[in-house]
């Protein structure tokens, strides 16, 4: 054997060992992070969703700020239909596509009916402050190209404090102010 097969098959060798070296940690770590693994899965999603839609006619009255898939939580709390009260206090998660003053869009692979009337409890964080807020579920958009739903939320009840929380915010962000 010659010097250079010789190093050749080292090479090979030495380049298996990292292979296998490199799937055994990735494995490692995907068992330990499996929560983070799906989050992301649903952030590439989401990406995958929004380089596909189309651009929906502005049905709300004040202006709209795009966010960066802010992660939420949607509690069920009334329904119109009394077929659907065993999900009443569900929660789903779901991550907010856009937010105005009056409502929001939402991304979720959960799907309800809108033709009864749902009402929920939305919570997020948005730069610092926590938002609970109670809404309704007012538009659904299914998209077949992937699992996700759009939903349009629109905002009920809310508090003069939160609403003022929220605009400064709103309009500290459509000024790009936030980064």
């Amino acid at each position: 054997m010659s010097l250079t097969e010789y190093l050749f098959f080292l090479f090979l060798i030495v380049l298996t060992f990292i292979f296998l070296l490199m799937h055994r940690l990735y494995h490692q770590n995907k068992k330990k992070s499996g929560v983070k693994t799906q989050h992301f899965e649903k952030v590439k999603e989401i990406s995958s969703y929004k380089s596909q839609q189309n651009q929906f006619q502005d049905q709300r009255s004040s202006f709209r700020v795009n966010v960066n898939q802010i992660y939420c939580t949607i509690t069920f709390y009334h329904f119109g239909n009394i077929k659907l009260q065993n999900l009443k206090n569900k929660k789903i998660n779901g991550y907010i596509e856009n937010i105005s003053l009056t409502g929001l869009k939402i991304l979720s692979d959960y799907e309800l009916p809108v033709r009864h009337d749902i009402s929920i409890l939305i919570s997020f964080k948005l730069k610092d402050f926590v938002f609970n807020l109670k809404g309704k579920i007012v538009r659904r958009e299914d998209h077949l190209e992937n699992k996700l739903v759009a939903y349009g939320i629109h905002f009920l009840e809310m508090v003069p404090n939160q609403q003022k929380h929220l605009n400064i915010i709103l309009n500290r962000l459509q000024k790009r102010e936030y980064i």
